[in-house]
């Protein structure tokens, strides 16, 4: 009789709370019971199968997924946007911009630190998805740098634009992406106003970046900012199958440049590994081998991408 009054009372408590409604609060009152109680009564509903909660997935998105290549690549968090088998690259960009700015707009919290590369036409497409936030962020940082025939323009705008859209200082990184030599660089990271934003590279919290593949994009092919074809062969040739802010890396996640020959100025690949909270953004069938030495390098916490992309990711 015992089991069968508090089996009773347990359906009560839960037609009160789940078909009526009720507030636990209202339950135990209406019930003269403790608030404690009753919600020990509907946690206890739902282990031993009178409440049965189930969750209905919608055709558009992809939790299976979504979990597969966060236990495949030991990442945090993979996030996998709906994309139709024949949308083009700017719808992909798109997409994935909008889920990247949903996802940066939940997750920032007060007196982080945000990079970003400033050469990646989808953080570009976040960017302009993304809406003010009352959240207290130190700053927005280029990860990149951009000065160069159409470079300084387009990196300044899209580094100001958010940290506009996050009231909040922008650092921007005046030089450019790739210099001429090591030496070039190495000049010219010690400059002072290049110097103060490179050693705050450290201290970013949250880093969103994109990831290359070794056929430069538009925006990159135009911006005065890459590498000729003669250097592409050689980093090819090595081995390089993608990038991240211009650093190339292998199939394994590997660097293929070593640091006395690297002449990219931007957060380096081992500055992205240790930072606590690092975004990839990308998408695209002609990315998957990049994407999957990126993962491999260990360099990201959080990958977000296409749902076409992320099959092939599964794919051995």
């Amino acid at each position: 009789m015992i089991r069968q009054n508090e089996i009773r009372l347990m359906v009560k408590i839960a037609n009160l709370y789940y078909n009526e409604g009720s507030k636990q609060a209202e339950i135990a009152a209406a019930l003269n019971l403790s608030q404690s109680f009753v919600s020990r009564m509907l946690n206890r509903s739902v282990r031993e199968g009178i409440v049965k909660i189930s969750v209905v997935q919608p055709d558009n998105v992809f939790p299976q997924l979504e979990r597969g290549i966060e236990q495949r690549y030991g990442i945090q968090q993979a996030i996998v946007v709906d994309v139709a088998e024949d949308d083009d690259a700017a719808q992909v960009r798109k997409a994935i911009g909008a889920a990247a700015a949903h996802y940066l707009e939940t997750r920032l919290r007060n007196g982080e630190l945000v990079g970003i590369s400033s050469w990646s036409s989808t953080i570009r497409a976040m960017v302009s998805e993304m809406h003010p936030q009352t959240v207290k962020v130190d700053g927005v940082i280029q990860l990149l740098g951009g000065v160069g025939v159409n470079g300084n323009v387009q990196a300044t705008i899209l580094t100001q634009d958010l940290a506009n859209r996050l009231s909040c200082r922008a650092w921007l990184l005046p030089a450019q992406s790739i210099e001429g030599s090591v030496t070039s660089r190495d000049l010219l990271a010690a400059s002072k106003d290049v110097s103060e934003v490179l050693h705050k590279f450290n201290e970013v919290t949250t880093a969103v970046v994109g990831i290359g593949d070794m056929e430069p994009s538009q925006l990159l092919r135009h911006s005065g900012n890459y590498y000729d074809k003669t250097m592409l062969l050689s980093l090819t040739e090595r081995g390089a199958v993608g990038d991240i802010c211009l650093h190339y890396f292998n199939a394994a996640g590997q660097p293929v440049l070593n640091e006395d020959e690297d002449p990219a100025i931007g957060m380096t690949l081992a500055q992205l590994k240790a930072c606590p909270h690092a975004i990839a953004l990308a998408g695209g069938q002609e990315k998957v081998t990049a994407i999957k030495a990126a993962l491999s390098g260990g360099y990201l916490n959080v990958l977000i991408t296409d749902y076409p992309t992320a099959r092939a990711l599964m794919e051995d």
